[in-house]
């Protein structure tokens, strides 16, 4: 990822390396980027251009000045429950925004959190998003935040990928998970796409050398409700913000957020309904989710 200066604009912006999939992913993602274009909130950056030379592709975004909130978590800095109320209702309705014009961002977590100098936040690094029932589709997870749909659809194409290539994986390019960055299927090494309704393997080696498969998708593919799994990763970031502890890197082991006497009981009913394993136990829709803490911190100021 890189800062730079927009010549025309006269302003700094983001431009981040897109991770390859399957053939003609790139087109694929240039045409998502058009459609991210179009979305625009208060606490989303704009997303600015697609850049492609043949070999690498890059989106270029709005830098947003701030400090991620993984940072900030990781220098020791705590947060009231006022605060994390009023940046969850901010997130909340960014997701409505994009949820709306049919943009899934799939990996909220607080290195993709930026708070900015005026005390407001914005969602940042839309690189895993998904735009309507697009054919390139990278399955990922970040440890803690990810929803337990996204483990289980890792988990079963990272063993059958394994078992595709005899128990042994190759290792991607790329930098090591830590707890900033997404893994990209077991252990950082696999990437999955699917293309055309046809999944599409691609391991990524030196010569990223992709590895076809015609039964994973109907076989391995869950399907996703990726709305409510933004509102799982949601959930989970606001709940690392208000307890200053990050949620179980293993989603079997259901988070408990502290009692009501240390925290507000609305809040952490919002935050416990919002992590429920079972996808349609959740909110149904970003737009409830920000009702609802609307609706607390109205009582609050009454």
């Amino acid at each position: 990822m890189y800062k730079a200066w927009h010549l025309r604009l006269q302003k700094h912006v983001v431009i981040k390396e897109y991770i390859y999939g399957p053939p003609g992913g790139c087109e694929t993602r240039s045409n998502e980027v058009e459609a991210l274009k179009n979305v625009k909130n208060a606490h989303l950056p704009q997303v600015l251009d697609f850049l492609s030379d043949g070999i690498r592709a890059c989106t270029v975004m709005e830098f947003i000045e701030g400090d991620s909130f993984d940072k900030l978590l990781g220098n020791g800095h705590g947060f009231t429950e006022e605060q994390v109320i009023k940046w969850y209702g901010q997130l909340a309705s960014a997701l409505a925004v994009i949820h709306k014009q049919d943009v899934c961002h799939r990996d909220i977590k607080p290195a993709n959190v930026i708070l900015t100098p005026g005390g407001d936040v914005c969602l940042i690094d839309f690189n895993s998003a998904l735009v309507g029932e697009s054919s390139s589709r990278l399955i990922s997870r970040s440890l803690g935040y990810a929803s337990p749909e996204q483990y289980e659809a890792f988990k079963r194409l990272g063993k059958a990928l394994k078992e595709q290539q005899g128990g042994n994986t190759p290792c991607a390019l790329g930098v090591r998970m830590n707890e900033a960055e997404t893994e990209l299927i077991e252990d950082d090494c696999i990437t999955v796409s699917t293309e055309n309704g046809d999944a599409s393997l691609s391991v990524l080696s030196d010569s990223r050398s992709p590895v076809p498969d015609t039964r994973l998708q109907r076989e391995m593919l869950p399907g996703i409700d990726w709305k409510r799994s933004d509102i799982y990763s949601l959930a989970a970031t606001m709940y690392h913000l208000l307890t200053g502890k990050r949620p179980h890197k293993r989603v079997e082991e259901a988070v408990t957020v502290p009692k009501p006497e240390r925290f507000r009981e609305g809040l952490v009913n919002i935050i416990e309904r919002s992590m429920r394993l079972d996808p349609p136990e959740r909110f149904s829709s970003a737009e409830d989710l920000a009702q609802a803490l609307w609706d607390i911190q109205r009582v609050r100021v009454s």
